[in-house]
């Protein structure tokens, strides 16, 4: 089997290159002969690097789409970037991975299978005409993919691609082996510093928590457009050393082992990797219930769900479980028992293999 594996966004870190580096990984494993296909950039690429390192073939082109671009003239755009390396590298199937619906679909249009992964949901629904395009290629020998319920029913609804050429497979996560938590009471959020997380009501909830126990820590790793802007407003709260923004750290891992709780406020998630990675770490989760952020965070069970924006049911939630050990500690072990048996590598992989096959074996009924 020979797969292209196309990357029209210029991904540096996230849910996103975590999926990628897994699915890189798979094909290593199962043999599955690989090229990876990425816009030209300027200085590193995780991910060519990546590749690089596992032995996968890496082809850069240029990418002329740009985030004001006509939405008319992205397929062509996405056209002049694939097109080359479709011809040279003469795959046996397609498989697209992109966080910005749309991008790539004329890949649904290419005489070859093709596997359309997105990992978000467009934030309104798309016009008549992008809808009629998106769902002829969908009919086509292709299949959608996404990552939970809830996605794939906005990705319906939204660019009208019918139900059933849409397959869920969750992200996933790796088994942590069970370390006893730190005593100190650290909230932990990952993710970009943008609009749709809610970070300006996740510092409202940080500063409520703080005002009713001053000895919590509220942590947030990543970097984005709105980082700069809330260091300052923190700066002028005078919390600097009660909520941290660190930015982008190579290893968030290690932050896991510090937290007792995580701390989900999102408006729009379509899934969400780093809540699944809190969960194997046994940390109680406490998220929006939005998007496919319920899917995995049971209420009651493995964390609470609030509804979106409800500063007093997140504050409350948090701190009653960094107030109670029990509760704290039931929580936790239903979350890691629940990635175990929903949200494993393994049982990731098994479906992503079976979209492959499903793929190949109609291309070959043909």
């Amino acid at each position: 089997m020979r797969i292209l594996l196309i990357i029209p966004d210029r991904y540096s870190y996230g849910g996103a290159v975590r999926f990628l580096e897994r699915l890189l990984g798979l094909h290593v494993r199962y043999g599955i002969e690989t090229a990876l296909l990425l816009p030209e950039v300027h200085g590193d690429n995780p991910l060519e690097s990546l590749a690089t390192k596992l032995g996968v073939k890496v082809l850069a082109e240029k990418s002329r789409t740009r985030g004001n671009t006509a939405p008319f003239l992205t397929p062509f755009f996405d056209l002049l970037f694939s097109w080359r390396a479709v011809r040279s590298w003469r795959p046996d199937l397609l498989v697209v991975s992109t966080s910005d619906p749309g991008r790539m679909s004329v890949a649904l249009y290419f005489t070859i299978p093709l596997l359309y992964i997105l990992h978000s949901v467009p934030e309104t629904p798309f016009g008549k005409l992008p809808r009629f395009y998106l769902r002829i290629g969908s009919l086509l020998n292709n299949r959608i993919m996404t990552v939970s319920k809830a996605a794939a029913e906005t990705i319906s609804i939204t660019m009208g691609i019918p139900p059933d050429k849409i397959s869920v497979v969750y992200n996933s996560c790796r088994s942590i082996q069970h370390k006893p938590k730190a005593d100190s009471p650290v909230v932990l959020t990952a993710g970009h510093f943008v609009s749709y997380k809610n970070p300006h009501g996740w510092l409202e909830v940080a500063q409520s928590v703080i005002q009713q126990r001053p000895d919590t820590i509220f942590v947030w790793l990543g970097d984005g457009e709105l980082l700069a802007p809330m260091r300052e407003m923190v700066k002028t709260l005078g919390h600097e050393d009660r909520i941290l923004l660190p930015g982008f750290v190579t290893d968030p891992y290690t932050w896991y082992e510090k937290s007792q709780v995580y701390f989900q406020p999102s408006f729009r998630e379509s899934h969400g990797i780093a809540v699944l990675e809190a969960m194997s770490h046994g940390i109680p989760c406490v998220v929006a219930d939005t998007g496919g952020l319920p899917e995995s965070v049971i209420n009651n069970e493995t964390g609470f769900v609030c509804p979106p924006g409800d500063v007093t049911c997140f504050a409350d939630s948090i701190l009653a479980l960094l107030g109670d050990p029990e509760l704290h500690g039931r929580m936790g072990l239903a979350g890691r028992l629940r990635t175990k048996e929903y949200f494993s590598e393994p049982e990731q992989e098994q479906k992503i293999v079976a979209l492959y096959d499903h793929l190949l074996k109609k291309t070959e009924m043909r």
